[in-house]
């Protein structure tokens, strides 16, 4: 290899990691998050939902009565088929997270009947509720577990499933509960629910699927008006963070504001009190209101930063760091060698603060480069916002 082409391929590598964050990376994922902005929200219809659960109730009958009589590969696949996408619908379940589900999950499933204690405090049509589903537990996201709720006629499916599968193909090795016969593998999910939402005559299928219908049921959590426990009860029965819930919320009240503050009223669609004619008040944010209290929820105080440059919460048991107030002296010479990444509102690269502390050894002599470019997002943020305000 030749001097000149060392010489190359050194500063080739020089601006790939000084200018590559900047001029490439930071600015293809801008235009992804910015292409997203107005994509119209695409949300499953109640009838159509209505449509599949007809449909696969019929479905799970016809294979039912079929395996039952007949036991085959084919009746036998169909089933678990209809089940699975059963269950997905039913819970709002990720399908990945019953996809996958253990045998010995479904065989370890509890069967006991409620506590006195808790059973006493329970109303008479929860007392039934309980009595009437299975309840399943099983893997979710991050290692949480998250439950499953079984009908009467899901059980006796699952429970036939289990009894013919050697008699079907399925292996002894297999131990997924929805498990392929003569293979090693499950059947996915999203399989399941794009194939009968085609089938079922819903007038958008492509809405119908795990994730559309799981935040179908996050946006359908505010309309119920559902107090704070039972959001969060349902927030964790999805396996969700209360913020996905809370976030639906932030926008219908955003929304519910602009509409009063311009006529007064509130246009249809929205689920909502009569309202009275706006005052000067119900034009300040809600913190600001001269209102009682509203009660807590769980949600945190200010919405954080998504991505690399996003700060952690603090958790439990550690001790918070405590923050140093920026001197003069370390503003001047951060901006002087970060400004432009500021104006331009590009988050500055780990190099390019390495650097920075470099040209400024003593001015910056108390800091990081994570602080140096918390200091240059934070003024990235204010910078953006005051170009909103004008």
């Amino acid at each position: 290899m030749t001097p000149q082409l060392v010489k190359n391929a050194s500063e080739f590598q020089e601006v790939h990691a000084s200018k590559w964050n900047e001029m490439i990376s930071a600015t293809a994922l801008r235009n992804i998050r910015e292409a997203k902005w107005n994509v119209p929200t695409l949300m499953p219809f109640t009838e159509d939902v209505q449509k599949m659960h007809t449909f696969l109730s019929q479905m799970q009958e016809e294979w039912f009565n079929m395996l039952s009589e007949s036991p085959s590969t084919k009746a036998w696949t169909e089933l678990a088929k209809v089940c699975l996408a059963q269950m997905i619908l039913f819970n709002q379940r990720r399908e990945g997270e019953v996809a996958s589900m253990p045998l010995t999950v479904f065989l370890s499933r509890d069967t006991s009947d409620p506590h006195e204690d808790v059973d006493w405090a329970l109303s008479e049509v929860e007392k039934k509720l309980c009595r009437h589903f299975t309840r399943v537990i099983t893997r979710g996201k991050r290692g949480r577990p998250v439950p499953i709720l079984l009908t009467p006629k899901m059980l006796c499916s699952l429970e036939l499933l289990v009894k013919q599968r050697e008699a079907c193909g399925v292996l002894k090795d297999n131990t997924y509960m929805f498990a392929r016969p003569e293979a090693m593998t499950h059947f996915r999910g999203s399989d399941c629910l794009r194939g009968f939402a085609k089938v079922c005559g819903a007038k958008c299928p492509k809405a119908l699927t795990s994730t559309r219908l799981r935040k179908h049921a996050a946006t359908l959590s505010t309309v119920l008006n559902m107090t704070d426990t039972e959001m969060d009860q349902l927030a964790n029965f999805l396996g969700h963070d209360i913020r996905i819930h809370q976030k639906v919320i932030d926008c219908g009240e955003e929304e519910k504001g602009t509409d009063c503050e311009e006529d007064g009223t509130i246009q249809e669609g929205h689920c909502s009190s009569t309202v009275e004619e706006p005052s000067a008040e119900m034009a300040l944010p809600s913190a600001e209101r001269n209102t009682s209290p509203p009660p807590k929820r769980s949600k945190p105080s200010k919405q954080m930063p998504s991505g690399a440059s996003a700060m952690r919460l603090p958790c439990k048991g550690k001790t918070t760091q405590k923050r140093t107030p920026w001197q003069q002296t370390e503003v001047l010479a951060v901006e002087r060698h970060l400004k432009r990444c500021i104006i331009s509102g590009t988050v500055p690269a780990k190099s390019d603060c390495e650097k920075c502390l470099r040209a400024e050894p003593e001015a910056l002599r108390n800091r990081d480069w994570k602080t140096a470019k918390f200091y240059a997002y934070n003024r990235i943020t204010a910078y953006k916002k005051k170009l909103q305000c004008r």
